[in-house]
């Protein structure tokens, strides 16, 4: 007598069972115990999933991969002694095979940049819905890019306000906290600085810093330092001495 595993392998010899089909091994980096566990709950309830291990830090996260050589990393953006990109750039710098999700409260266009950038697939944000996450997880465990709905609304504004031509406004029309900001930007400040010299808090900084650049037609580092020396809200003589200083 024929089983019906035979008989569905006769009429479509591709075919595997669920449990006969292999599920994608996924290690969990997240410093906080209560969102790697709700996490790690959450995904192990999938069929196709499977939880290999989970870490609160960079270095664990590296010895941990190293060990279950997983097919996808889900990991915060920041995590203990980094920010930015750089716990993705670590990850990803020494496997560089295997694909990377970042799971992050932080929504800004500057984290996306430094996600993808630092060699993630795909950027999903901590109040995504569960069914959001899922299909995050399954694109990038196939290989396609993928964002989240929040973000994905905020690259497209972006991408259609940079096709307008600005309209370049001179220092002499900024307000003392702008003409500020670009100027400590220019001189290599990096944001959570920059926060603390204004007195606000990292992420109102980084909003008013990418909101100040966008209305100013400017669209990175270097292009915020030409601006402020054409303004003369820096000199030439204080970018020498910064070059000099990273040169010692």
């Amino acid at each position: 007598m024929i089983t019906k595993k035979r008989e569905r392998a006769a009429i479509w010899p591709g075919w595997r069972s669920q449990r006969e089909a292999r599920r994608c091994r996924v290690v969990l980096v997240d410093d906080h115990a209560v969102v790697r566990d709700g996490l790690a709950a959450l995904l192990a309830l999938e069929p196709d999933l499977e939880i290999v291990g989970c870490a609160g830090d960079v270095a664990a996260g590296l010895a941990l991969v190293r060990r279950t050589r997983p097919d996808l990393i889900l990991c915060d953006l920041n995590l203990p002694g980094m920010s930015g990109g750089q716990a993705v750039q670590a990850l990803y710098r020494e496997f560089p095979r295997t694909t990377i999700l970042v799971l992050t409260a932080h929504d800004s266009l500057e984290y996306v940049r430094a996600a993808f950038i630092g060699g993630a697939i795909g950027f999903v944000c901590k109040d995504a819905s569960r069914s959001e996450l899922l299909r995050a997880v399954r694109r990038a465990a196939s290989g396609r890019r993928t964002v989240c709905g929040n973000v994905w609304e905020s690259v497209v504004s972006d991408w259609l306000e940079d096709g307008a031509v600005p309209q370049v406004q001179r220092a002499t029309d900024l307000d003392s906290d702008s003409s500020r900001v670009i100027r400590l930007i220019a001189l290599g400040m990096p944001t959570r600085q920059i926060a603390r010299e204004l007195g606000r808090g990292v992420k109102a900084t980084e909003k008013f810093r990418m909101v100040l650049m966008r209305r100013l037609g400017l669209r990175s580092a270097a292009g915020v330092t030409r601006y402020a020396i054409e303004n003369q809200l820096v000199s030439s003589r204080e970018l020498d001495q910064l070059l000099a200083g990273g040169q010692a």
